[in-house]
């Protein structure tokens, strides 16, 4: 399992539709708008986390306010509804993930 840590708990909004694990290690499918759900194995209160690592383009409207990385390793804090910018080094368009 991944070191990313754990980000979100049970009964907060889904803001971007993706795989995500609970504490437990199941993986599931949340859809944006759901909620967190409780474990699937002991039905109680537990922490989610992204499964697996997806990537945003520049100029993509951010979804979720929080840290990023580029492919070159800079790190930016980026809003809700703003625009992934390009690489802050170079300039140019760039990939971004969620830093973590």
């Amino acid at each position: 399992m991944s070191k990313q840590a754990y980000e979100y708990t049970t009964d907060e909004i889904v803001e971007e539709t993706g795989d995500y694990i609970c504490e437990s290690g199941v993986t599931r499918t949340l859809e944006e708008g759901s909620k967190f759900p409780s474990c699937p194995d002991t039905e109680v209160v537990t922490y989610w986390k992204r499964a697996n690592s997806h990537s945003h383009a520049s100029g993509q409207e951010v979804l979720e306010s929080g840290r990023y990385v580029d492919e070159d390793g800079d790190e930016a804090l980026l809003e809700a509804g703003a625009i992934f910018p390009n690489c802050p080094k170079s300039g140019v368009p760039t990939t971004w993930s969620h830093a973590g």
